[in-house]
């Protein structure tokens, strides 16, 4: 092979190394439909994740942002998940914290998990919230694709849910690839 296709071959080759972006988050949304909250609470309009290779991001959108416990499960394939709370009074304090068990296991009274740097940002005047949890504190790092269902309670009693079922039933999202 000549020199100068050798030159050629080695700088295409160089082009498409950089031209390949960096590892990209793998997420999925959920749309819910406005006015359908039973009740005063929080009304869910959209609800994303990103599983990305170091933290779990939720974005959740509300036809408004009010007092009312915002609870979203984790469910990792093939192992047990959790369920991240935030406990949102816009004129007190507001909770957030880490419990074992997604929604798909029966885990009532369950103490909360020791999950530093997870993090709730809520933005009232864009009705919302973002939580982020590090990927340490689901199942020590160890885990892949994880699918989600989030659940809003208001004075111990449910207000919104989903995704939802074709009967109404509380179902999960589709399992997303860690990114």
């Amino acid at each position: 092979m000549s020199r100068w296709k050798i030159t050629a071959v080695t700088a295409i080759a160089a082009a498409i190394t950089l031209l390949a972006g960096p590892a990209v988050a793998q997420r999925a949304a959920v749309s819910d439909p406005a006015g359908d909250a039973a009740g005063p609470g929080l009304d869910f309009t959209r609800v994303g994740v990103s599983n990305r290779d170091d933290r779990i991001v939720v974005r959740a959108r509300f036809v408004q942002a009010r007092r009312g416990d915002l609870i979203v499960s984790i469910d990792p394939r093939g192992a047990s998940g959790v369920r991240l709370i935030s406990e949102y009074r816009p004129n007190g304090t507001t909770t957030n914290y880490v419990v074992p068990g997604a929604f798909t296991a029966r885990t009532a009274g369950a103490p909360t998990v020791a999950c530093p740097r997870f993090t709730v940002v809520w933005r009232p005047a864009r009705d919302l919230a973002r939580l982020s949890m590090p990927s340490k504190c689901l199942h020590k790092g160890d885990y892949g694709a994880v699918r989600f269902a989030f659940l809003s309670e208001r004075a111990g009693g449910d207000t919104d849910y989903g995704p939802a079922t074709e009967d109404g039933e509380l179902s999960s999202s589709r399992f997303i690839p860690r990114g």
